[in-house]
């Protein structure tokens, strides 16, 4: 049970629009949004940086790339809600069932890229906490990426270090909507990692 009960978006203020235009990506309101809406200027302040970081049409790297960033990431720091939302997300943008199902076998599945490989590694170690990421990591990721794009793999990481605390310290509950496509999906969570 979450520990803070979400505003209605019609309590939310300044945030609503922004609360409005994400739903209309996903296909649902999410509770985090409407839980931070106690403080509408954060919860607007966070929507900035999604639509920023990885809702950015314009983006330099792959939206499925970044939304398998955030779904290790998440992960790796153990936030069930943001890997349950990141996973409908990713699937939403275009990542395959195959690549969902394998994430955890990323280094050695046939199913990833060098460059999808050094990405996802230095979300899984930038995702927990300390976070960090070896020079021999980030090299590795110079090799496919430049420095705008490791900047917004970064940017994902970061976003989604914020997401995980703030949901796992509110004990935010997944909404109905997610949870279906997690049924239907087999979603196997976090149930694989290590």
């Amino acid at each position: 049970m979450a520990h803070i009960t979400p505003v209605s978006i019609d309590q939310s203020e300044e945030a609503a629009d922004d609360i409005k235009w994400l739903a209309s990506a996903t296909g649902f309101t999410a509770n985090s949004m409407l839980t931070l809406s106690h403080r509408p200027e954060i919860a607007a302040a966070v929507l900035g940086l999604i639509r920023a970081v990885v809702r950015n049409p314009e983006g330099t790297v792959p939206a499925e790339l970044r939304w398998m960033v955030a779904h290790v990431s998440s992960l790796s720091n153990g936030c069930r809600y943001c890997s349950a939302h990141t996973f409908k997300n990713g699937a939403d943008n275009g990542v395959s069932q195959a690549k969902l199902d394998a994430i955890w076998e990323f280094e050695t599945s046939p199913e990833f890229s060098d460059a999808e490989r050094a990405a996802l590694r230095v979300a899984l170690t930038g995702g927990q906490c300390p976070s960090h990421a070896s020079v021999d990591d980030m090299a590795e990721l110079k090799k496919h990426f430049t420095d705008a794009q490791i900047v917004e793999i970064g940017a994902v990481i970061a976003l989604f270090g914020f997401n995980n605390r703030w949901n796992a310290l509110m004990e935010t509950e997944i909404e109905p909507e997610v949870n279906q496509f997690l049924t239907e999906n087999n979603y196997k969570g976090m149930r694989n990692q290590s």
